[in-house]
């Protein structure tokens, strides 16, 4: 997967701000490349020589001050390679011996038993605005945490090593144990047991060892960022939050991030030698969300939440954040005045679905499930893969997702809560407006409740059974229903231009097409 400088190379919801983050891959990968052949020349990881024709900068000593070393590579200006502000003897590492000889630093070892495994650069600016590039490998390399020139682990290697020497012995003596028993065996049933229950615990530890930092200068424990759900194994060790952690310890605002595999193809084949690849949807973007807040605000607004390449002109789409995004679906928050799907001439080629192709090239032609009228905003779920869309299709067809949307009201209302079962069809004289009509009008059914009234104007949450066209916006304006249109619609109220409708889709559940699980998103309004 080889994404354009400007898709977003990993990215998260926070829950803190309800804003999704994210991180384009920028000129981060002419870096990436640089590693590539660096690995390939010299077969190791470690002792690799400094960015070569990166124009990193060095920094500049004022007039009158002694001369300053040049900063060792990858730490900010004016830090030293022992200060403070630079924990690194060749980069990005913790001080540590040089280990040049070292076999086990070999790449060799990533087309053995072990096979390939993920590495990533991140570019960054320190304070003065130079150049600041580092790089991680995931995980440990070969049993290693700390390598010259790579950036640390969050968690402390050695409260690592110190936490799970007991722990080891005792699952270790379980395993060997259970190799000598039958399945059968009412022993082997009390062993695997606790086994389970010592692996769980030892996880559960592991996990208090990471402090995760974001770029607002807020460190919490991993278990208080991970959402309320089991927490996978490895969940910090990949390349991305090393990277961001290690930048927003160090002051620095990053620009961009690519990750990419070297060695043997996983034993799955979805990892692919030389390819690159976005932060992974299970370990990184549930706490990536958190990790990267704060980075709009030191990059004085420029980073885009979501951004697409067209023509080779950058085209901007910081107003649709993604909240979620695996192999099989993806959920975004599109903006009120947007299309769901293309219109009619080249000016109505923007829309929802076009955007996520680019995105994610290998999705169906036609990945939506179902849509928003262009002046609602809210919540879409799209699909990746025919699989997914199939069944994300049945569940709305047969009624099992479940959306709430929250409007304002042009008006006040005699009631607190009703439901609405009003027919109406496509006034074919007046596209795309519909009417209502009890001989040849199809059933709409709403449920509503007044949520607050000020100045005239009246909060509602709408909760539709039925998925009309319009449905919301005709039981809001007809006679027939509430008698009171949506602020800002064009066509049954006072609306007079695209992206004044006062109607958001601020929830939206259904079941993941593939592990079955209960999704839920919630979205606030801006209005």
């Amino acid at each position: 997967m080889n994404q354009p400088p400007s898709t977003p190379a990993g990215f998260g919801f926070c829950s803190d701000c309800g804003t999704a983050h994210s991180l384009l891959v920028g000129d981060s990968r002419k870096y990436a490349r640089e590693l590539m052949a660096q690995l390939q020349e010299h077969k190791r990881i470690d002792g690799l020589p400094p960015w070569k024709g990166s124009g990193l900068a060095d920094p500049v000593a004022e007039a009158g001050d002694p001369p300053k070393s040049p900063p060792a590579e990858g730490c900010p200006a004016g830090a030293t390679p022992h200060s403070e502000r630079c924990s690194t003897t060749m980069g990005t590492g913790l001080p540590r011996k040089s280990k040049i000889k070292n076999q086990k630093f070999s790449t060799d070892y990533l087309w053995g038993v072990a096979r390939g495994q993920m590495f990533g650069v991140l570019e960054c600016e320190d304070v003065d605005g130079n150049t600041v590039v580092l790089k991680a490998f995931s995980c440990q390399y070969d049993g290693e945490w700390l390598i010259d020139g790579w950036v640390p682990p969050i968690l402390d290697p050695k409260a690592f090593d110190a936490l799970i020497a007991e722990p080891d012995k005792e699952i270790n003596i379980r395993t060997r144990a259970l190799r000598d028993l039958e399945k059968s065996d009412p022993q082997y049933l009390k062993l695997f047991d606790e086994r389970k229950a010592l692996s769980q615990q030892l996880m559960k530890e592991i996990h208090a060892l990471y402090h995760l930092t974001n770029f607002n200068g807020e460190t919490r424990p991993l278990i208080d960022v991970f959402p309320n759900i089991g927490i996978p194994t490895g969940v910090g060790e990949c390349c991305a939050p090393k990277l961001l952690n290690h930048a927003a310890l160090n002051g620095l605002k990053p620009v961009g991030l690519s990750e990419f595999y070297w060695g043997k193809e996983s034993k799955s084949g979805e990892r692919q030698h030389k390819k690159f690849y976005p932060a992974c949807t299970e370990k990184c973007q549930p706490i990536l969300g958190f990790m990267l807040c704060g980075t709009e605000e030191i990059n004085n607004g420029v980073m885009e939440k979501w951004s697409t390449v067209d023509s080779n002109q950058r085209i901007q789409h910081s107003d649709t954040p993604i909240l979620h995004a695996d192999d099989d679906i993806v959920v975004v928050c599109k903006p009120s005045g947007l299309l769901s799907v293309p219109g009619k001439g080249p000016e109505n080629q923007d829309c929802v679905t076009v955007r996520i192709k680019e995105m994610f090239p290998n999705c169906p032609d036609h990945p939506e499930v179902h849509r928003l009228d262009m002046d609602t905003s809210g919540l879409i779920v799209l699909a990746l893969n025919k699989e997914s869309h199939r069944e994300l299709s049945r569940q709305f067809h047969d009624r099992e997702t479940k959306k709430r949307y929250i409007a304002l009201l042009d008006g006040e209302l005699t009631e607190d809560e009703g439901l609405i079962k009003l027919p109406f069809r496509l006034d074919i004289d007046n596209r795309p407006m519909q009417i209502y009509d009890p001989i040849h009008g199809k059933i709409g059914i709403t449920r509503w409740k007044a949520l607050s009234a000020d100045n005239e104007k009246t909060r509602v949450e709408f909760t539709p059974i039925t998925g009309r066209t319009h449905q919301l916006r005709v039981h809001a304006a007809s006679e027939h229903g509430l008698g009171v249109p949506i602020i800002g619609d064009r066509l049954y109220g006072t609306g007079t231009a695209p992206g004044q409708l006062k109607l958001h889709a601020c929830f939206l559940s259904f079941t993941h097409p593939r592990t079955g699980k209960k999704m839920k998103f919630s979205s606030a309004p801006e209005f």
